[in-house]
């Protein structure tokens, strides 16, 4: 194979190469002038679904094992070490079918980084002394997310599919599936699994740099062509995701945290094959459908669910394609559940009762062909990652295209698939906290039963009248027809604005402006800050400006959900001083939804079945946070801690209680009464098209003139040599505790100081505490920015250590690490220098990555946005001493330290010997300095 006709994007102006080596690997080569960071990815046609069968998590344990040395590199933390060096990062992840190894880099150091990846492929050591080691870190891994819900939702899931299905199976790993056995070491089925599969024709390899095409193709030529070919077959899975067994039944799964989740699971014939058409695409998207005449519209008029999604379900492979609908129930909902996959049925019996329409498929297919059409580049790492698995499935001159094309009009492959959409062929999974179960199992202790569907009721899901609210969407109005790229006016021979610029002030309104068409798209993104002094003044009035925004978005849905089908989508968030509207898309129908918009926030319909309905889910969502993994609360509640404005999960909780619907109805009337309104528009629109939103704005608030600012929260200002400590109260077997250490002060010079130490400790730090002393798979160093206060926090969760023991690791590292600093070369320091630069400097992407980071710059009120120059420029003139001196004062002499654990239930009583606990954080707050 090799091919230069690859069907490009209009819009895609990098030159692209697909060949295949000698040994059978193929490749995509990709030459971009302008990209900053250079990005590579190998992807392997094997997964945890080809694991032996008593070796579960094997795919995933070699994964691991991978990156741990070569022959030509045999040190365990060189590759790492030289990416973070040179500004890079990398990662790798195990799905069911395939293995992904991925980094992206400095451009100037892609050939030697090449060199060492290459060699994983080709001479990786699989040292026996790192077995053990790595064991604990996948069986850490395990652990750490045991009682994460989407796997325990999986676990219980899959005692409901075919036992002999791939998809069946335990994937992860533990030490008791990857443990040595007499006469059967896990290391030599380690090498036999690697000897297999890891075969160059099962991977497909795409690398991307500036360098031209030839260079590369030569450099992936020399170092890739000696990954041995075995003549390798792809796994072909035979076993059915369901069989009849397994069909019309129903699982009941018992969730740790407050769950109502309702999901059908169908299984499919695959449908890969037939990429050009897209024939699930059709019904996925009605099923799915939010707008008028919609399964989901219905169940929320009956005041039953608020939420669901339709897409491609467990599987999908050559074999196999399956369907998956979710459903987020309310409480009355929980009481309802046979009655709603009733309407469910009754929308499919409507799907087939009609024939394939058309005009839906042409709107899909015109949607599809747009948003390839203005495509918009993804980063480097992300760009790689997705091709190499593109590379797998689609045709060389399709690899571009393949996940975005629906050309061909094939309705009997639709209709064929929709008809099997019936009660008789589908798994029902109920997931909620109180319900019925009778069998536990075995790997995450999951708690479960599964019952057939009774003959009546699957009768009754045949029979019952389709209900007459239920209809096929009308067309689209949100589908633009005006694309052309707009040019500034009267003026046009004046240079471009490098930045937005500030068109209209006044006491009410602030409108920045920029046109910017310089990516080639006819898009817009519009934001719009509604800041309100009551907004966040206490945990209640947060809570009342989150209820609202949830009022809105729910009150708008129905009417908007098409403009996200049309490319056009939107978000209503509330903030730390107020509320805050974010359009992005096409400009043409912005107009149009941003007045709906409007209208809805100024009329919210609180309704008392709407209020309570979300009242109930903002409960549910802050008990969950108190069940995440442990790793996740510390550092939330570490924030939380220090950042003014911010409210503990039980301070919400305890005025959750009591509001009422009269609260909310108050609260938004009088927030509206205060606005001061700040608004950036930067895309395919002209200054008199903002000034026109701008004094619509004004006109339909009705702004005050004296409407007052509202103050960007502050942050904490920890004295020197000081230690404060916030513990939580968590149900989970781990440790956890995050350190943190605060910079001096706000300036470029300390910000970059922290940057740096970040990137360079960061990597030393995972390789003593994870890959040498095994004490976590959670775990990490790095630069920690809050409000723009520079900082450095370690943070870990452990199942082998206490956390006063995890602090003293900590403590031990920051002592000994000191010597290594030291001794740090010039031209090393150099390297971790320009690739930090590399990183501050790396160019968007995408209009849409560009107009929000200029709202961030106008959210901290740097007029001349120029907050990553002034970084890279104060990372420049950072020297070796300077370097020494801030991580001493910083990290031993003088730190300025916030302490936030949980003991864990294995080490309740190992806590720290005098702990000096925060526990009023108000009052902690109003007693020191903000900066």
């Amino acid at each position: 194979m090799e091919s230069k006709n690859i069907i490009q994007s209009q819009n895609d102006s990098r030159h692209y190469q697909a060949f295949t080596l000698n040994n059978g690997l193929k490749v995509l080569i990709i030459s971009d002038p302008e990209t900053k960071k250079a990005a590579a990815s190998l992807d392997v046609f094997v997964g945890s679904a080809s694991d032996p069968e008593d070796r579960a998590g094997l795919a995933h344990f070699l994964e691991h094992m991978l990156f741990l040395g070569t022959e030509k590199y045999p040190d365990a933390d060189e590759y790492q070490t030289f990416i973070a060096q040179h500004g890079g990062s990398r990662n790798a992840f195990t799905a069911k079918e395939h293995t992904n190894y991925f980094f992206d880099i400095e451009n100037s150091s892609l050939e030697p980084t090449l060199d060492r990846f290459s060699q994983f492929f080709t001479a990786p050591l699989f040292n026996a002394e790192f077995v053990e080691r790595e064991k604990n870190a996948v069986n850490s891994e395990y652990l750490g997310k045991i009682k994460t819900e989407n796997r325990r939702f999986y676990a219980g899931i899959q005692q409901a599919l075919n036992p002999k299905s791939p998809y069946a199976k335990f994937s992860v790993g533990s030490l008791e599936t990857l443990a040595d056995r007499e006469s059967d070491l896990v290391r030599d089925d380690l090498l036999t699994f690697y000897n297999t599969h890891y075969s160059a024709n099962l991977m497909t390899l795409v690398v991307l740099a500036n360098e031209p095409l030839p260079v590369l193709k030569k450099w992936v030529t020399d170092k890739f062509s000696a990954i041995p070919d075995h003549n390798a077959e792809k796994k072909v899975f035979s076993q059915p995701l369901l069989t009849q067994a397994q069909m019309a039944q129903q699982i009941n799964i018992k969730s740790l945290q407050e769950k109502r989740e309702l999901n059908l699971i169908f299984p499919l014939p695959e449908v890969q094959s037939h990429y050009l058409a897209k024939p699930s695409a059709y019904f996925q998207s009605l099923l799915g459908h939010e707008g008028k005449g919609s399964i989901l519209a219905l169940l929320k008029e009956k005041g039953w669910a608020d939420e669901l999604s339709a897409s491609i379900g467990i599987s999908n492979n050559a074999q196999e394609s399956s369907l998956h609908l979710g459903i987020n129930l309310t409480l009355l909902g929980l009481q309802h559940t046979d009655e709603i996959i009733g309407i469910v049925f009754q929308y499919i019996r409507l799907l087939q009762n009609n024939e394939i329409q058309e005009w839906l498929f042409q709107e899909q297919s015109q949607m599809a062909a747009l948003q390839f059409r203005y495509q918009e580049q993804h980063d480097a790492s992300s760009t790689v990652t997705g091709l190499a698995r593109n590379l797998q499935y689609y045709a060389p001159e399709d690899i571009l295209r393949g996940p975005y094309i629906i050309e061909q009009f094939k309705p009997e492959l639709s209709a064929q698939l929709i008809a099997q959409l019936t009660p008789e062929r589908v798994l029902v999974a109920l997931n909620s906290q109180d319900i019925k179960t009778d069998s536990t199992e075995k790997n995450y202790q999951v708690e479960y039963q599964i019952t057939p569907i009774a003959a009546e009721t699957i009768q009754t899901w045949n029979e019952s009248p389709i209900d007459p609210a239920l209809s096929l969407p009308a067309a689209n109005p949100f589908i633009p027809n005006e694309l052309n790229l707009k040019t500034a006016q009267p003026a046009p021979e004046q240079a471009t604005p490098a930045h937005p610029e500030l068109i209209l002030q006044n006491s009410s309104l602030d409108l920045w402006h920029q046109l910017d068409t310089s990516f080639n798209v006819p898009r817009s993104n519009l934001y719009i800050a509604l800041q309100s002094p009551i907004a966040n003044k206490t945990p209640k009035d947060s809570l009342l400006t989150a209820l609202l925004t949830g009022i809105i978005k729910k009150q708008l849905n129905s009417y908007a959900y098409p403009a996200r089908l049309a490319g056009l989508s939107y978000s209503i968030y509330a903030t730390e001083r107020g509320m805050s509207i974010a359009l992005s898309g096409y400009d043409q129908k912005q107009p149009v939804l941003l007045e709906q918009i409007i209208a809805d926030i100024k009329a919210p319909e609180i309704t008392v079945k709407r209020f309570n309905i979300l009242k109930a889910r903002y409960q549910q969502k802050l008990t969950n946070a108190k069940k995440q993994q442990p790793f996740k609360q510390v550092l939330a509640e570490l924030k939380r801690t220090l950042i003014e404005r911010r409210w503990t999960n039980e301070q919400k909780l305890s005025a959750l209680s009591s509001l009422t619907r009269e609260d909310l109805t108050l609260f938004a009337e009088a927030f509206l009464k205060q606005l001061h309104v700040t608004m950036l528009l930067q895309g395919n629109n002209t200054a008199s098209e903002a000034e026109t939103i701008a004094a619509m704005l004004s006109q339909e608030f009705a702004l005050p003139a004296d409407a007052p600012r509202v103050p960007a929260a502050g942050i904490i200002q920890l004295a020197g040599d000081s230690l404060q400590a916030r513990r939580l109260t968590i149900d989970n077997h781990d440790a956890a505790l995050a350190l943190y250490f605060q910079g001096v002060n706000k300036s470029a010079a300390a910000q970059a100081e922290a940057q740096l130490l970040g990137r360079i400790i960061g990597p030393a730090f995972f390789a003593d505490l994870r890959t040498r002393q095994q004490l976590a798979y959670n775990l990490g160093a790095a630069a920690l920015p809050m409000k723009d206060m520079p900082g450095i926090i370690f943070i870990m969760q452990s199942p082998v250590i206490s956390a006063p023991e995890i602090e003293a690791r900590y403590h031990a590292f920051i002592t000994s690490y000191l010597e290594e600093l030291q001794a740090i070369s010039e031209d090393d320091l150099e390297s971790y220098k320009a690739g930090l630069i590399t990183r501050l400097m790396e160019k968007n992407k995408s209009l849409h990555k560009r107009s929000y980071q200029n709202w961030l710059e106008i959210d901290r009120e740097n007029i001349d946005f120029d907050t990553r120059e002034r970084l890279a420029e104060a990372v420049g003139q950072i020297d070796k001493e300077r370097l020494i001196a801030v991580y001493k004062d910083w990290l031993i002499d003088n730190p300025r330290q916030l302490r936030s654990y949980a003991l864990g239930n294995q080490f309740i009583n190992d806590d720290f010997s005098d702990p000096e606990l925060i526990t009023d954080i108000d009052t902690f707050k109003r007693e020191h300095n903000k900066l």
